[in-house]
């Protein structure tokens, strides 16, 4: 089942006619079937990675053994676009790049941010940076700035997507309960 079967579906007039002529639409905007308080404070939750080329109902089988679950992992996560909230696989990655930037070597050339470093990091203190532009970062030197490129920049947001909450199995049943009550209204 997909993400979307388990969303109530709500009659809209889709033509603002006072005739009432309405469409059954589903309710995409309804994102408390996992109330938000819920995930942030009262749930259990474990980490996965996404591994490359996994799909979300891949990851949902390979941790509550069932693909329809894979809805749960996107509301739990706040991801509301699979194709740009789920991490790419290195295949589409590369597309990505080339799409973008005509290469992937050309990403790995043009420059996206230029930094200026202002604290280098210790064992105990994170490096703090800001945003430059490229005269003053040209001036400066070696060890006082960085800079990020495009695919860099475009790879640590796939990146960044990988790691993913994953709500404790003993809550998926009632959490799925709970969404058909809603969606059938019972």
């Amino acid at each position: 089942m997909s993400y979307f079967s388990y969303l109530p579906k709500v009659e809209y007039n889709i033509t603002k006619s006072k005739y009432f002529d309405t469409s059954t639409a589903v309710d995409i905007f309804v994102r408390n079937l996992i109330k938000q308080n819920v995930i942030d404070k009262g749930v259990t939750f474990d980490l996965h990675t996404i591994g490359d080329g996994e799909r979300p109902d891949i990851t949902s089988f390979l941790i509550y053994g069932d693909v329809k679950y894979d809805w749960i992992i996107f509301l739990a996560n706040r991801m509301f676009n699979p194709y740009f909230d789920w991490p790419l696989s290195s295949q589409d990655f590369r597309k990505l790049l080339q799409s973008k930037y005509g290469t992937a070597e050309r990403a790995r050339k043009v420059i996206h941010e230029y930094h200026q470093i202002i604290q280098p990091a210790t064992d105990s203190v994170r490096e703090i940076k800001v945003v430059v532009d490229n005269e003053t970062w040209s001036s400066l030197n070696d060890t006082e700035r960085s800079r990020i490129t495009k695919y860099d920049y475009e790879f640590k947001i796939n990146e960044r997507n990988r790691q993913i909450r994953i709500i404790d199995k003993q809550y998926i049943e009632s959490i799925f309960k709970e969404a058909q009550s809603k969606r059938y209204g019972t």
